[in-house]
């Protein structure tokens, strides 16, 4: 019953979450959301029961402000319905977030028309499913009379949402969950309710923990939980501390598992809760551990990838990599080329640094080949030769991950572009995917290894767009498959780059709902969520590329349509790299 009562509210609370048009302003969450969960104050709906003065309209604004509290909400909104449209109505199902306009309503005969832009849906799980440009969220409210009070008779699937509710009810979080090698976590986002306990909040995010990963990431990552493990009861939240009771199904793991499943544990709680204690059976989880488990004790898994080298910033001008340094403040300003490195001598078309900060790529051509180059950056020891990996057609900027996997994706316009993966040992193995005619424009891998960020062209309008992908185990276990595609669909046009950023994901592009028509850099959450100018835009020159990496430390840098370079201080203002108009362009990199 606990879990139904569960469902029904994040039912209605997700509803609340209904967003007339796609937020361009509002809180940047950290991309790693640790710490207790912001205050985000406003005034939300709060639901009342029907009044025998209502109208027929009144009776359906009514409905849909109960459907958006999620204080008693759904009682309530049934108190607005027939008995029988009661009785059939499952918010649980999930929720309709919809453009939430003034004249969205009207009248019809027998009933109240709902007439608006779908912007997305919410499943049962939380997740954010943005729906495609101009689809309807249209639903017809039929009324009846019920001892001669207007009641509604047609019960709508699931819960539907206004937009304007939807910061004040729900909030993005975070599951998590490792890679196939155990390495490092990936997080999950869904949405879940803001306004409950802190003790609620921890019982239903190891819940949904529990459930394993959400249709996003499917079979690319996986959890330690083993089948069957729940939490006892509830999970307590008392002076800071978050106490996890799991149930027997747990007490067979391994020393190595039971750690794994602390991380996931302690990092998905962190978003509201710093310290956790884990139990199973009564006994700890870690027996020679302390039985509150810090937060630090599990960095080592850290998604944003720690380290100074991320924070290092390349790029590539005149065909020649460089390394360009000032971005601290503790030394000029200035692009230097890397003449120390066996990369140097080629003519680079593109470079990509790995996380590393010691090794590197370029496409280039050689004895009269397209190959991708790689090699060691500032190598002493010219024993270790440049190796190549022959490529065909327009080649992609390649990617690395934290595994020194390096993503190299050619053929790019061919009505099969070719995506092929390098391992740390030198393999070269095909990963196999369909982009049904479509183009791939910009690839960038996640550190994970697990989530892609493309940059697609449409075969149909011709038009670019952001979609995320997930790397997948194949049928037969050994080839890796690039699939579970979710478009973001957002409202921008002339989308020329994306990248990773600690917050979500970075985006230039320009508002199709605005009339300038300057490109910039815009912040949008993983799923397509809560899209906003990047804070400091507008920067006052034109966006073309954006350079950036989860890392909490890395500053987004953009080259504009003149190839200049600019990057975002922590003061939240843009500093440019040259004045000089005449310097020659360069291409920003930074590690990944």
């Amino acid at each position: 019953m606990r879990r139904r009562l569960l469902v029904a509210l994040l039912a209605v609370l997700l509803l609340v979450t209904g967003c007339a048009t796609v937020p361009t302003k509002g809180t940047v969450r950290s991309g790693s959301r640790q710490g207790l969960a912001p205050d985000l104050g406003g005034v939300g709906v709060e639901a009342k029961p029907p009044r025998d003065t209502f109208n027929d309209m009144d009776i359906v604004n009514g409905f849909l402000e109960a459907m958006s509290d999620s204080q008693g909400a759904l009682d309530i909104a049934r108190q607005y319905m027939t008995p029988e449209a009661a009785a059939a109505w499952k918010p649980e199902s999930g929720t309709v977030v919809y453009d939430q306009r003034p004249d969205a309503l009207a009248r019809r005969a027998g009933g109240i028309q709902l007439t608006a832009r779908k912007i997305a849906t919410i499943n049962q799980r939380g997740e954010w499913i943005p729906a495609p440009a101009n689809v309807p969220a249209d639903f017809f409210f039929k009324l009846t009379k019920v001892n001669g009070q207007y009641r509604v008779a047609s019960a709508p699937p699931g819960v539907y949402l206004g937009s304007n509710q939807v910061d004040l009810k729900l909030a993005p979080r975070d599951l998590y969950y490792f890679t196939p090698g155990r390495e490092m976590l990936v997080p999950d986002p869904v949405y879940l309710p803001v306004n409950l306990s802190s003790g609620q909040a921890a019982t239903q995010l190891v819940q949904e923990l529990l459930k394993g990963p959400t249709g996003r990431l499917g079979s690319g990552v996986i959890t330690l939980a083993p089948p069957g493990t729940e939490v006892q009861v509830s999970v307590p939240v008392e002076f800071g501390v978050a106490t996890v009771a799991l149930n027997d199904a747990a007490a067979s793991m391994r020393d190595q598992d039971r750690r794994l499943l602390a991380a996931q544990i302690v990092w998905t709680l962190n978003q509201i809760s710093l310290r956790v204690k884990i139990t199973v059976g009564g006994a700890p989880l870690l027996p020679d551990d302390p039985d509150i488990l810090p937060f630090a004790n599990f960095s080592q898994y850290d998604p944003s990838v720690p380290g100074g080298a991320l924070t290092d910033l390349y790029g590539v001008r005149l065909g020649k990599v460089q390394r360009i340094v000032g971005l601290d403040g503790a030394s000029d300003i200035a692009a230097q080329p890397l003449t120390s490195s066996q990369l140097y001598p080629y003519n680079a078309q593109s470079f990509a640094v790995n996380l590393h900060g010691d090794a590197g790529a370029v496409v280039t051509t050689a004895d009269g080949d397209d190959v991708v180059a790689y090699a060691r950056l500032d190598a002493t020891d010219k024993s270790d030769a440049v190796k190549s990996i022959p490529v065909s057609g327009p080649v992609l900027r390649p990617s690395y991950d934290n595994q020194d996997n390096l993503w190299i994706m050619d053929k790019a316009d061919s009505a099969a572009p070719r995506l092929r993966v390098r391992n740390r040992g030198g393999d070269v193995s095909l990963v196999k995917t369909s982009f049904r005619g479509d183009t791939p424009v910009v690839l960038r891998m996640a550190p994970d290894g697990v989530r892609a960020l493309l940059v697609m062209k449409s075969k149909t309008t011709g038009k670019n767009y952001v979609q995320t992908g997930t790397i997948l185990p194949g049928n037969s276990g050994k080839q890796l498959v690039l699939g579970q595609f979710r478009q973001l669909q957002l409202p921008l046009g002339g989308i020329t780059d994306a990248a990773w950023t600690k917050q979500g994901i970075l985006v230039v592009g320009v508002s199709t709902s605005s009339s300038n028509s300057t490109p910039g850099p815009w912040l949008v959450n993983s799923d397509g969520s809560q899209l906003q100018l990047l804070p400091g835009s507008p920067a006052g020159f034109s966006a073309r590329s954006i350079a950036s990496n989860p890392n909490l430390d890395t500053l987004p840098v953009i080259e504009d349509v003149e190839g200049k370079v600019h990057w975002l201080s922590r003061d939240l203002l843009w500093t440019p790299m040259d004045s000089d108009p005449n310097t020659p362009p360069i291409f920003p990199v930074y590690p990944g």
